[in-house]
């Protein structure tokens, strides 16, 4: 392995995707995209990570992230999924009662799930990696399924996403995003 190889496999960058409960439809209701965007700037103020792509779709969230010190990958996903369900929860039942049956699971440790048990979490060893990565991040609300959902016709017209900052140079209104062409 060459040494900027290992270098960059030293970053410990990690492409994340979790996935609302039965890939129910909620973040494009701006009431529950704010508390996930919330929690995000909470943890990146808190440097529980450095935060380099995101998209949120209205039914699950793909993040390029670097773990800060003193933190684990467990413990922030097990802390972000718990709060932004308390939230979502909270909410729907004072906005949107008729929503709470598709969360319903009804379980004696649980009866409400808004997030699923697995996470998919990918180690991201190679720029072309990345770079794939960032670009299906940024492409996703453009899929098929989404474009006309979403009423948008470019990445960067997507505000749940950090395709903006890295096509048009613009801050991220959320979210202080770390550039991750500066690791290349």
């Amino acid at each position: 392995m060459g040494i900027f190889a290992k270098r960059f496999q030293d970053l410990g960058l990690l492409f994340i995707t979790n996935t609302v409960l039965n890939w129910t439809r909620i973040f494009h209701l701006r009431r529950y995209a704010e508390i996930v965007m919330g929690s995000l700037r909470y943890c990146i103020e808190h440097q529980w990570f450095d935060l380099f792509v995101y998209v949120l779709m209205p039914n699950h969230i793909h993040l390029i992230l670097r773990v800060g010190e003193n933190h684990s990958i467990e413990q922030i996903l097990r802390d972000f999924n718990k709060y932004t369900a308390q939230q979502i929860l909270l909410t729907m039942r004072k906005t949107d009662p008729q929503m709470l049956s598709k969360f319903w699971v009804g379980t004696k440790k649980q009866k409400y799930k808004i997030w699923l048990r697995d996470v998919d979490i990918k180690n991201v060893f190679t720029p072309k990696f990345l770079n794939q990565k960032a670009e299906y991040i940024h492409q996703n609300p453009l899929k098929d399924e989404w474009r006309n959902f979403l009423r948008i016709e470019r990445s960067e017209d997507y505000e749940y996403s950090s395709a903006r900052f890295y096509l048009q140079g613009i801050e991220d209104k959320y979210l202080k995003l770390s550039d991750f062409r500066e690791l290349l």
